[in-house]
């Protein structure tokens, strides 16, 4: 079930607390740390669409795991102001990033991804993933700070970028263990 959620303007005054920066850390770091012992917590054989798990949520990070069945995927996307990383536990992904070629003509370039690789995504970093192998594929995804929000992507007459829809993590989060493309909620853009 997909649902829009209302955007609502808060106008409450923040403490100094909240005003401090939280402490930089790592996220490839962290998932260097976490992919060794991070297993999908049930049944690889009963993914039948992307699913997510929130394994650990910090005032600096929070990481999931996902399983991705074959040609599970999720389309181009950013991680809003979160840095991130994410390493590849079980199977093979393949992470597709916009590029400029030779004509200045907006295409997708294509990395493959086996057990034990490991992708830093910068602040504004796009791309999508996709599980191309026969069978699930399980990642482990770091964002610091904690992920609050993705913006999806279609590439426009080849020549643009162009934002389709905003996803609010704080509404997502609340939808796992177990949660899927199914149950997370969509944020419509207005205008």
């Amino acid at each position: 079930m997909r649902y829009c959620l209302g955007m609502t303007r808060v106008s409450a005054p923040i403490s100094a607390s909240a005003r401090r920066p939280p402490a930089r850390v790592d996220p490839a770091a962290i998932a260097r740390t976490l992919a060794p012992a991070t297993r999908w917590p049930g049944s690889l054989a009963e993914v039948s669409e992307r699913s997510w798990r929130l394994l650990a949520a910090t005032a600096e990070f929070d990481a999931w795991v996902i399983a991705w069945p074959q040609g599970g995927r999720v389309s181009l996307h950013d991680h809003g102001p979160s840095r991130g990383a994410f390493a590849v536990v079980h199977g093979t992904l393949a992470e597709t990033m916009p590029w400029r070629d030779d004509t200045g003509r907006l295409t997708l370039r294509r990395l493959d991804l086996s057990v034990g690789s490991l992708r830093s995504l910068g602040v504004g970093h796009i791309h999508d993933v996709t599980n191309p192998g026969p069978e699930t594929a399980v990642s482990l995804h770091v964002y610091s700070p904690p992920l609050t929000a993705m913006t999806h992507y279609d590439i426009a007459g080849g020549a643009r970028l162009q934002a389709r829809v905003v996803r609010t993590a704080r509404h997502w989060k609340a939808a796992a263990p177990g949660a899927s493309d199914a149950d997370r909620p969509v944020l419509c853009p207005t205008g």
